[in-house]
């Protein structure tokens, strides 16, 4: 049965792919910087959780979420809120939401369109309001052996991963990394990734369960 809802999934999110025009492009908001807590009471409060409403993230907080993980902060330069290895800025963030899966643009601040269709019921998801899967595309660093790269590549991850827990710490959002993904190859497939591409981590947020 599960191999066969999977099935299914793939199906219908290639679908969604050929009529991805009908998923539309969400325009974020400006980030919010004067909200949330102090950093080091934002620390002392950061916590993994496993539970969460099942209430839709607001539009801002979305854009905050995402701006805070990797967004651009220093336009003049294109530099980003989180570091890379020879700032190859290698990690992208996908959006899995009820509506569809989103590709973050942080350049522009927008969500373009990957795949419509709820696919968080795919192995290694969960029902959060929104899941976070970064993705490190190793070709953008400009040296070394794809072993080497895959080392930078998880600590790149972890940066993001870590703006990800203080934002939410900070501003009452409840999240927990997670690096098992046993429907790895589905969620390739779904993606459409190269080889080049690969899954790291999953932040599902929410907000808290009452």
């Amino acid at each position: 049965m599960k191999k066969l809802i999977a099935i299914t999934l793939i199906m219908a999110c290639g679908m969604g792919l050929v009529q991805s025009q009908e998923l539309e492009k969400i325009k974020l908001n400006a980030p919010d910087k004067e909200r949330g807590l102090p950093v080091m009471k934002a620390l002392a409060v950061r916590a993994s959780v496993r539970e969460w409403s099942d209430q839709k993230l607001s539009l801002q907080d979305l854009s905050d979420l995402l701006w805070a993980a990797d967004g651009v902060n220093r336009p003049d330069e294109g530099k980003r809120t989180a570091s890379s290895a020879m700032n190859a800025q290698d990690i992208d963030i996908y959006v899995f939401m009820v509506e569809g899966v989103y590709l973050y643009d942080a350049f522009n601040q927008v969500l373009k369109p990957v795949c419509t269709g709820d696919h968080r019921a795919l192995p290694g998801m969960t029902d959060a309001p929104v899941n976070l899967v970064l993705i490190s595309d190793i070709s953008r660093f400009r040296r070394g052996e794809d072993s080497l790269k895959l080392t930078w590549a998880a600590m790149d991850a972890g940066i993001v991963s870590q703006n990800i827990s203080v934002f939410c710490a900070a501003t009452e959002l409840v999240t927990r990394p997670r690096a098992s993904f046993p429907g790895l190859e589905k969620i390739r497939e779904m993606l459409k990734l190269s080889d080049s591409q690969h899954v790291m981590l999953n932040h599902p947020v929410g907000y808290p369960l009452k």
